[in-house]
């Protein structure tokens, strides 16, 4: 037997309604954390790459710090 569920107008507020399974919403936060992570740090990299905050060199991190 299928399960018949009522939403109101003003749930979906004229826009479409999508349902998903609480695992998978769970992954797409998990996922959205991630890459506005990944994006706020590349953002701040470039903020310090124009200020000249950072050293741009070929050799390895060993050789850099002697």
């Amino acid at each position: 037997m299928r399960t018949v569920m009522t939403i109101p107008k003003n749930l979906a507020d004229g826009d479409d309604l999508i349902v998903i399974s609480k695992k998978r919403y769970e992954q797409l936060q998990k996922h959205l954390r991630e890459v506005s992570d990944a994006l706020g740090k590349i953002s701040r990299g470039e903020k310090e790459l124009r200020e000249g905050k950072t050293r741009i060199t070929t050799k390895s991190l060993k050789e850099l710090y002697r």
